[in-house]
């Protein structure tokens, strides 16, 4: 076969997926927002319609002229007036007509709109019922219309893409590696741009690429905003902006159990103090005002500390969990100082307005006995009537305050001598076959094993990190080249800023190419995003040599996926905070297809965290997951 119908087949496969992708998710979209809309148009209209007849005389020629007037105004196949026995008492509709939409588009993208139905009050008495149903054709013919255009535009660069492709072989073909390359990409899910050549006809073939790869990014965008829209509006408090009670403590038992550094830190409450005083004081408005300011400093400070989580946990009692993050002398000073801006100028009865209670917490405690330090904190802070707060430590706190040196000196020597090994957790997808095992490290300290999620922040707080995921990922090749089994590791965000790092990881994976199949490497959500160039050069450093690339824990900062499209991500797994009880939670339900269908439009793998029961793993499937880990996902 000839390089140029070479160039021709590979042009017209990549257009066709590509124009099947962005018209699957184009179509979807605009029907799903057309049939909304039009859902939304017949309740309102029901709703008004049926509101009108209930306040005037329910006589037959009021009745009709009321059904004509809004029938004959509007776009509708009927509207229709039933007693309460279900018997017609006045219909006007429209006969059927010929949509200018072919019969196999509209069976191909069917549009069914459940009609508005609105009770029609006589005093106190029912009346009836009023239905009414809009016309669906101008739908119809509008998805029609963008699909010609898709399909005019799509066709338009398919042939001028392969014409000057054909030019461009004659006279130079050198420049074509960098559409080959780019190309290639699309297929592997990097939707990348290239740079323009300086050669005129083949720079329009660079263009229209880069139209495609920015298409592709724009409709990320779109659906990453409607995905934190629809995450909103179900985990955050209205007036505040915070993350709601249930979700803010789903995301807390969360980080207890993460083996990275958000597993240790500062956790605080602030109590508003004599809210109904206050209220009579200062008036409703300028509580709620109050209290929207002290969201916002809360979350100015999650803004300024990626990885913490602010909440409001009732009507007075506001949260803050500063991960990473362990000094809780200089974080309570810190937020106390900011409080003080927000106060009346006159606190009431000299008691403070805000009391403050924080204490630290670490990997493996329970959420039960950090909230109740906490209020106890927060009750010592009320007594002791300083806004600066009080705050108490567990009980090892001073012993392990003064071993931080020997910790750091054991922690080292623990990494010279590679004592070190590897869990063994699968992940398993919906039929039971094995993606891959995760692997969290475990150190040997003072003769006992610990968990990564106890030793990580404190390698993070002494600047192992680069060296303690070094040995974590020297560990996992040498464990894949004796069972041929794959692994999945995490890396923090320090490890893959350093330049060192990452040349020594490739260094690694260059000299054992045959386990790097094997080898699943994924960083947590918030730090990619934190990271967003150096993460994308390690994955152009590591994905070459067939390793997989992912992230962990995502779901709070999905909507910015579409900063991630020319990644090329095999996978990501979702955070157990929006699995855990995912049954009894439809929001959550919402959330997580809606995150599948973004993933799968660009061919992410999606894989559940922390399942822990069967009925969670029976509800996952259906939702999108293509894959489960967790407590309740065992080979057995």
């Amino acid at each position: 076969m000839t390089l140029n119908k070479q160039l021709w087949i590979a042009i017209i496969v990549v257009l066709l997926l590509a124009l099947s992708g962005t018209f699957v998710i184009s179509t979807l979209t605009a029907r799903h927002y057309l049939i909304q809309q039009l859902y939304l148009k017949n309740q309102d209209n029901v709703s008004s319609l049926a509101l009108s007849i209930s306040q005037l005389d329910k006589d037959p020629v009021t009745l009709e002229l009321l059904v004509s007037a809004q029938f004959d105004s509007g776009h509708y196949s009927f509207i229709r007036i039933s007693d309460t026995t279900g018997k017609v008492l006045i219909e006007r509709s429209n006969p059927p007509v010929d949509y200018q939409v072919p019969d196999w588009f509209q069976s191909l993208v069917p549009i069914s709109i459940a009609p508005g139905t609105s009770p029609i009050q006589d005093g106190w008495n029912l009346f009836g019922t009023l239905t009414l149903q809009s016309h669906s054709r101008f739908a119809y013919e509008s998805l029609w219309q963008q699909t010609k255009n898709l399909m005019f535009w799509f066709l338009v660069g398919l042939i001028i893409c392969g014409g000057l492709g054909t030019i461009i072989l004659k006279k130079l073909t050198t420049p074509l590696r960098a559409v080959i390359d780019q190309a290639e990409a699309i297929g592997n899910r990097r939707f990348i741009r290239t740079a323009e050549p300086k050669t005129f006809e083949f720079r329009m073939l660079v263009i229209a690429m880069n139209k495609l790869s920015g298409r592709i990014q724009q409709t990320l965008q779109e659906e990453g905003t409607r995905y934190e829209q629809l995450r909103s509006a179900s985990h955050h408090d209205a007036l505040t902006g915070l993350l709601i009670r249930e979700q803010f403590i789903n995301q807390f038992e969360a980080r207890l159990s993460h083996d990275d550094d958000s597993a240790s830190g500062t956790f605080m409450i602030i109590h508003l103090n004599r809210i109904d005083a206050l209220n009579n004081k200062f008036g409703r408005a300028a509580i709620d005002s109050l209290l929207r300011n002290i969201g916002r400093a809360l979350l100015d400070f999650t803004n300024r500390h990626p990885g913490s989580i602010a909440g409001r946990m009732n009507g007075t009692d506001l949260a803050l969990l500063a991960c990473g993050y362990s000094n809780a002398e200089n974080i309570t000073g810190m937020i106390a100082t900011e409080l003080r801006q927000l106060l009346p100028e006159q606190e009431i009865n000299d008691e403070p307005l805000l009391p403050l209670g924080a204490t630290t917490f670490h990997y493996g405690e329970s959420i039960a006995t950090v909230l109740a330090r906490t209020d106890n904190a927060l009750a010592a802070a009320h007594q002791k009537g300083a806004l600066d707060g009080n705050i108490t430590y567990p009980e090892n706190y001073p012993a392990t305050l003064t071993t931080q040196a020997s910790w750091k000196k054991a922690l080292i020597a623990a990494l010279a001598d590679n004592h070190m090994s590897l869990g063994h957790y699968p992940v398993l997808d919906a039929d039971r076959n094995l993606l891959h095992f995760e692997a969290p490290a475990r150190v040997i300290i003072d003769d006992s094993w610990q968990n990564a999620g106890l030793v990580v922040p404190i390698a993070a707080q002494n600047g192992l990190l680069p060296k303690f995921d070094l040995c974590v990922v020297q560990t996992a090749l040498k464990k894949i080249s004796s069972g041929n089994q794959p692994l999945g590791i995490n890396l923090s965000r320090q490890s893959i800023t350093s330049p060192e790092f990452c040349s020594e990881v490739a260094a690694h994976l260059r000299s054992n190419l045959e386990t790097c199949k094997n080898l699943w490497l994924e960083i947590p959500e918030y730090g990619a995003y934190l990271i967003l160039d150096a993460f994308k050069d390690f994955c152009d450093l590591v994905k070459p040599l067939g390793v997989k690339v992912g992230i962990e824990h995502a779901g709070q900062h999905f909507s910015r996926i579409a900063d991630l499209h020319d990644l090329g991500l095999d996978y990501i797994k979702i955070d157990v905070s929006l699995i855990r009880d995912i049954t009894t939670k439809p929001a959550n339900q919402m959330i997580v297809r809606n995150l599948c269908t973004i993933a799968h439009s660009i061919g992410i793998t999606v894989i559940a965290e922390g399942v822990r029961t069967q009925i969670e793993a029976d509800c996952l499937p259906g939702l999108g997951v293509n894959a489960m880990t967790g407590p309740a996902i065992t080979l057995e």
